[in-house]
């Protein structure tokens, strides 16, 4: 397991220098729109996509097929995967805050520590349940076509965000009070972390059964 694991991080060495470039560009767009929080989104999504992108390596270099022949068994390579994954995401979590706490201090805003957490804890959670969904299709279809699915589903969240607002403006939907609102997101958060390691379960598991009677 812990070979597997030092395989995935040996291969995103090379990949890492462009991982600083991209981080580097958006704190500075961070700081020019002067908003923290985007930038731990976006880090959020860009160390999320890093799974896919050991599976492409996995994929172009036929490592399944090779791994197979050894002392390693089908468990282990799936598991190895989800344990990357979730790295990143708390990877993300981490810089997400630090990088913010960061912005807010040199563009001087006032945004508030609990929003910043949230936004942190929320933004990773959200993309851990899109991936879960996309981490199965990769096994199953390959990185390719994959990665189109990746795509849709990724666009998916900002299409019903949009929707729920312009809804919202519609029908003139007041906001609930400071204190219900509030209450709502604890409870908001909670659910969805809750949500989140259901999710990752279940694609563990729905990928370790289509790993399985997967033929290389």
């Amino acid at each position: 397991m812990k070979g597997l694991l030092i395989k995935d991080i040996l291969n995103m060495k090379n990949y890492m220098k462009q991982l600083v470039l991209v981080l580097i560009f958006f704190i500075a767009y961070g700081i020019f729109l002067k908003n923290g929080t985007f930038v731990g989104t976006m880090i959020t999504l860009m160390l999320s996509m890093q799974v896919i992108t050991t599976m492409s390596y996995d994929e172009y270099a036929k490592w399944d097929k090779y791994a197979l022949t050894m002392n390693i068994n089908r468990k282990d390579i799936i598991i190895s995967k989800y344990i990357f994954f979730t790295i990143s995401i708390i990877i993300g979590i981490v810089v997400g805050i630090t990088t913010s706490i960061a912005i807010n201090q040199i563009a001087k805003l006032d945004t508030g520590m609990n929003e910043i957490i949230v936004t942190s804890i929320v933004v990773p959670c959200v993309f851990a349940i899109l991936f879960s969904i996309i981490i199965p299709v990769v096994f199953k279809t390959g990185v390719e076509k994959g990665r189109i699915v990746m795509m849709l589903i990724l666009f998916i969240p900002a299409i019903l965000v949009g929707a729920i607002v312009k809804i919202s403006e519609k029908a003139n939907i007041t906001m609930p009070s400071p204190s219900n609102l509030e209450i709502l997101m604890k409870f908001g958060v909670l659910g969805l972390v809750l949500l989140t390691i259901l999710a990752v379960f279940i694609s563990y598991k729905v990928s370790l059964s289509i790993y399985n009677k997967k033929e290389f």
